[in-house]
């Protein structure tokens, strides 16, 4: 009884950021690993969550790429977003970070504008969508209705992460938008920590 009320005891904003922090840093390991690319570009709102979940990303990418390097932006709203791609326009892969404490449709509005400007530009990097930004399915939604995104998703090289919290592990997977379809193909997989598995259970 106890551990189950613990189970369900909701989390602490200390907590949701410990989350953030050690699955960044899985994440940013597995991309540091499997993508075989050297420069990371991370875009993440300008929350206290998803600024923790981008310093794990950051850190995990480094520690396991020697010759790694990384660069981040925070965006709050739509007029930070061409600035910020242009920074970006060099690395070879961009992570895509949108959840934390803020309202689907705000993350949307940002992501929506973030990769406008990426097809603008006509990004030719590994594009990887954050956990939560997949789940919600904001890229999903997006490229429904935007004729212009959509395009520009159907030749990209994208990469979206996905947990299986039964199995303990991470999946990274490639994503192809084929007609209005999308696939994702596993490429590779982490083992997720016990105490990671728990609090994701409570989240």
């Amino acid at each position: 009884m106890a551990a189950q009320a613990q189970d369900k005891k909701p989390l602490t904003f200390g907590e949701l950021q410990t989350i953030r922090v050690m699955a960044g840093g899985m994440v940013g390991e597995a991309l540091g690993q499997a993508l075989g690319k050297n420069m990371l570009g991370i875009i993440a709102n300008r929350s206290a969550i998803c600024s923790t979940l981008s310093g794990g990303v950051g850190s995990g990418f480094l520690r396991t790429n020697a010759k790694g390097a990384i660069t981040m932006e925070s965006i709050r709203e739509a007029v930070d977003v061409t600035a910020a791609v242009e920074r970006m326009l060099p690395a070879d892969a961009l992570y895509l970070a949108f959840g934390g404490e803020w309202k689907k449709e705000d993350n949307v509005a940002l992501l929506e504008k973030t990769l406008e400007e990426l097809a603008v530009n006509q990004y030719k990097g590994t594009i990887v969508f954050h956990v939560t930004t997949w789940a919600q399915k904001q890229p999903q939604e997006i490229a429904a209705r935007n004729p212009r995104v959509a395009a520009y998703l159907r030749q990209a090289d994208i990469r979206v992460g996905t947990l299986n919290l039964d199995a303990k592990k991470a999946v990274l997977n490639k994503a192809t938008l084929e007609g209005d379809q999308w696939k994702l193909t596993p490429i590779g997989e982490v083992p997720m920590r016990d105490d990671l598995v728990a609090l994701f259970r409570r989240a």
